[in-house]
Order: structure tokens, then sequence, then C-alpha cells
């Protein structure tokens, strides 16, 4: 008897399941508010498919911006230079950025692609911006500052204050801003 009921019990299993119409007690015919799916299990499986390929789509186009975007944020650089030509901060990794002192208030500011200072980020087609600016919390020195291409990449840096009869070259702290096209 119990034999008899569980083949009885599968047989109703295998009919409910082979049939998504019956398988919900409203299937779409009278007051039983459910609805069957259109297609069955292929118009499903159809359905599936066409998501997953939106979704890897979508998942190319996220991809593609987020290359964008970090293009973008490398074409503006700064620095913050101390006047012995440490870089105190800086718009890229650790190390991505090295200012040289190469005479009495000039200071060549290189930038890198990375940390290891191996690679040149070449800013000669970009503008430059810089202020004489403290490095901390200190009011900034008072002077004169001027920007050109080092001819090799980086950025050439001069600071200058005002002396009793002249403008006399001095090092001096500086902030440093680079925006590439």
């Amino acid at each position: 008897m119990r034999r008899t009921f569980s083949i009885i019990a599968g047989a109703i299993l295998v009919v409910t399941l082979g049939a998504p119409a019956w398988a919900h007690p409203g299937n779409g015919k009278g007051g039983g508010g459910g609805e069957s799916q259109a297609g069955g299990l292929p118009g499903l499986e159809d359905r599936v498919d066409a998501l997953q390929l939106q979704v890897t789509t979508l998942q190319n186009d996220v991809s593609t911006l987020t290359g964008e975007v970090m293009d973008l944020q490398g074409q503006n650089n700064w620095a913050v230079v101390d006047s012995d030509g440490t870089v105190e901060r800086n718009s890229g990794a650790s190390e991505s950025v090295k200012a040289t002192i190469t005479g009495t208030g000039v200071y060549d500011v290189v930038f890198y692609t990375d940390g290891s200072q191996t690679s040149v980020k070449s800013v000669a087609d970009c503008a430059y911006v810089a202020t004489l600016g403290d490095t901390g919390s200190s009011p900034s020195p008072v002077g004169f500052i001027g920007v050109s291409s080092d001819g090799t990449g980086g950025v050439l840096v001069q600071t200058s204050t005002p002396d009793t009869t002249a403008i006399a070259p001095t090092d001096e702290s500086f902030h440093l801003y680079v925006s590439c096209p």
C-alpha cells in the first residue's frame, strides 16, 4: 500500500513539475491570481540567456568607463614641494614625483607613471600653475614664482623673493598644479 502511494505521489509530482501552468494554484485561468510562464522552461531559459548577455554588456561598459576615468585622473598632477626639494604631498603614488634643486630657487619637478621613478610621465604639452605656499599650516612666503617646461618632460619652477634693492632667487616652498589635455 505504501509503495502504491509512493508511486502515485511520484507520478503526480512529475506531472506537476512538467507542466508549469498546473504547478501554481492560480494558473492564470480564474481567481487564483498567479500567472504561468510564457513558453514554459525553454522560454525562461531564453530570457535568462538574454539577461546574462545584458549583464556582460554592462560589465564591459563599466570596465571601459573605469579606464576612461583613470585616464582623466592621470591628466591632473600636483605636488607640494618644500624649500629643500622634498615632495611633501602629491597626486600620485608615493615616490611618483621628484623635485631636484638645480640652483638657488630653481627646481626641476618630474612626474612618473608609478612610484618606481623609472618611467617619466611627460607633461611637456600641459599647462602649469604654481604658487608659493607653505607645506604645512604656516603663512605662505611672499615672493615670485615662474614655471616652464624643463625640455625633458618635467617642469622647471623658479622661486624668488623681493630684496631691498632687487628680486633675488631664493629656495621657497611651493604648490604646483599641472593639467594635461
